[in-house]
C-alpha cells in the first residue's frame, strides 16, 4: 500500500469531487490531509482516497500553481479554475443581464 506523504497521488473516493486526481499537499493529522488538484483545495479524510503509486515532486503547502505543474508532469491535464472574484463577476453580470428591460417593482406594488 502507497505511504500517506506530501506529493503522493490520489483519487478521491467519496463526495462531489469523487473520481477526480487529487495531491495530498500537507498531513494534518493520522485520519486527514489537504488535497489539491482536479478537486477544491480542501480537508479530506483519508479512508475517502484512493492512493496511487506515483509520487508528484511537491514541498509540504505547495501553492495551487505548483500542484497544477507537478500533475502534468506527471501527464495529468488539470480543469482550469477561474479565480473567485472572476466567477463573482459573471455572476454579477449574468444577474444584470436577466434584470435589465424590466421596470423596477416598488414597495407598494406586489
Amino acid at each position: 500500500m502507497a505511504a500517506i506523504e506530501v506529493g503522493r497521488l490520489c483519487v478521491k473516493l467519496a463526495g462531489r469531487d469523487a473520481g477526480k486526481e487529487c495531491v495530498i499537499v500537507d498531513t494534518l493529522d493520522k485520519s486527514f490531509v489537504l488535497i489539491d488538484g482536479n478537486t477544491r483545495r480542501k480537508k479530506a479524510n483519508v479512508a475517502h482516497l484512493e492512493l496511487l503509486p506515483q509520487k508528484a515532486d511537491i514541498k509540504k503547502g505547495a501553492s495551487h500553481e505548483e500542484v497544477v505543474k507537478a500533475l502534468q508532469e506527471l501527464g495529468i491535464t488539470v480543469e482550469a479554475k477561474a479565480p473567485p472574484k472572476a466567477r463573482k463577476e459573471a455572476a454579477t453580470e449574468k444577474k444584470e443581464a436577466k434584470t435589465e428591460g424590466k421596470p423596477k417593482k416598488t414597495k407598494t406594488e406586489k
